[in-house]
């Protein structure tokens, strides 16, 4: 259903991993705005965020050991004055400057945190921070070995294409993948607790019988946060399934995914530019992989995931070995078919879901 990339986003990129955090909040998010100028003395920090001046300091250490629980990214140094941990400040001052509207990280942005910040919080303090990145990465990032990731290509089917407007998934799929072999399946229909509408259940051949004793979504989050852990999220068009995926588990746990995303459509566009068409069936059928079960997610996570393998051997023929060889090809512009529009109107004649 979602072979066609998405604009939304950034899901192009790489971050880390997939993990889960608690969920950024308005006023995390000023926190690490306020510390991108260095160390804070909790009564100071808890005075800015929070509107309180002068509060008492048990008041503000309170505040601060519940507002900072479980965030990495917060920590005290030995004075107790709090900051933003070394190796992830330049990444959270990213994540606040883009979502303020700030083009900070073009080609590969770091979305580990997404803080949400106004621009009039913003623009003030940043005078005096510099974040130096190459295409996406920071220049003092060791190299990162392609071979020795492993990586998690999902798919997912569902009522629509809107997770925020009351779209849920109808089945999950997980394929692992290591060191160019499939390691593990995991697939599941689950109850979208809503109607599955009669077009995307002819599609999916996913009726509202088949899913009435499945396991909701809930059920089954913790299962498929484990499967993804500590791997690189890949799917075709994989800002789809991404916010479809950390929509579910952010509404089942209360916590939010954060990662390294990579997209199939993306690598096939900058390695196979001889394709008319870029959608799972093309690049599939490209290098002889059979779908035998199309637009069912364990299908079509089986053929993504034979087809990553595929994308990363080309993409070591041409000399990417590490992320931050394919950051780059990822960056680099492909020059794009022009297209021939027709006076008269065309009818409908292929299947435009991809």
């Amino acid at each position: 259903m979602h072979d066609m990339p998405h604009r939304e986003g950034r899901s192009v990129g790489m971050t880390r991993e997939v993990t889960t955090s608690p969920e950024a909040t308005f006023l995390t998010g000023r926190a690490a705005l306020y510390l991108t100028n260095g160390p804070a003395d909790v009564v100071d920090l808890i005075g800015h965020i929070c509107n309180l001046p002068r509060a008492p300091r048990i008041v503000a250490e309170h505040m601060a050991k519940a507002m900072f629980a479980g965030r990495a990214e917060f920590s005290r140094d030995k004075e107790g004055r709090w900051l933003l941990t070394e190796t992830l400040a330049c990444r959270a001052a990213n994540s606040a400057m883009s979502s303020a509207g700030y083009d900070s990280a073009p080609a590969a942005a770091s979305l580990a945190y997404s803080y949400p910040a106004p621009p009039d919080l913003i623009a003030p303090r940043y005078a005096s921070v510099r974040v130096t990145r190459t295409r996406g990465r920071f220049r003092s990032d060791p190299p990162e070995p392609i071979a020795e990731t492993s990586f998690v290509v999902v798919d997912v089917e569902t009522t629509g294409g809107r997770p925020r407007g009351g779209d849920r998934i109808t089945e999950f799929a997980a394929v692992v993948v290591e060191r160019g072999e499939i390691r593990e399946v995991f697939e599941t229909l689950v109850n979208p607790l809503r109607p599955i509408p009669p077009f995307v259940s002819h599609l999916t051949k996913i009726s509202s019988d088949m899913v009435k004793d499945a396991p909701t979504f809930d059920m089954i989050a913790a299962r498929v946060v484990k499967t993804m852990s500590g791997n690189v999220f890949v799917a075709h068009n994989a800002a789809f399934d991404w916010r479809f995926v950390s929509t579910e588990v952010r509404r089942a746990s209360g916590t939010a995914l954060s990662g390294r995303r990579l997209c199939t459509v993306q690598l096939a566009r900058q390695l196979l530019p001889q394709l008319a068409r870029r959608s799972l069936d093309h690049v599939a059928n490209y290098y002889g992989i059979e779908n035998t079960a199309r637009h069912r997610a364990g299908g079509d996570a089986l053929a993504t995931a034979r087809c990553l393998i595929r994308l990363l051997d080309e993409a070591a023929d041409r000399g990417c070995s590490t992320w931050q060889d394919l950051d780059l090809l990822l960056g680099a512009r492909t020059p794009r078919r022009r297209r021939r529009y027709s006076a008269m109107p065309a009818p409908v004649t292929r299947d435009t879901t991809g």
